[in-house]
């Protein structure tokens, strides 16, 4: 005699394969979103490597300069620094009392005011008068 078991259809069949799919789904979604993640940090280190770089660059470049000695005679020279024996000459700008010209009684009134036309008054409110 043979052991007959029971038919339950189609439906618990496809309801089990759904559910064997979503978990699938599921267990999928954490590593992708890692993944999605661990790109976005790689972009934003790539970019950081860059700019760090071109700092590198710079400052090597600064090293290079630095060590020649004609540039670090005009740096020296830029601040004020002479060489032995050498003399220093400072040519000062004159003072805001030697720029003023000399006013007479006359000038010492303030010159009336000249209406302003549209140009000089836009270009006024803009700033540049």
């Amino acid at each position: 005699m043979r052991l007959r078991l029971p038919r339950f259809g189609l439906a618990p069949q496809i309801t089990v394969a759904v559910l064997i799919l979503g978990l699938l789904g599921a267990m999928a979604i954490e590593p992708t979103r890692q993944l999605l993640e661990q790109r976005q940090r790689i972009s934003g280190m790539a970019q950081d490597l860059d700019q760090i770089e071109r700092s590198n660059r710079r400052l090597e470049d600064r090293i290079e300069r630095l060590q020649d000695p004609d540039f670090l005679e005009q740096r020296a020279r830029e601040i004020g620094l002479v060489r032995q024996g050498e003399t220093s000459i400072v040519v000062m700008p004159p003072s805001k009392r030697d720029r003023a010209p000399q006013r007479t009684s006359k000038d010492n009134q303030p010159p009336e005011p000249r209406p302003l036309d549209f140009v000089d008054g836009f270009f006024n409110f803009v700033g540049f008068f």
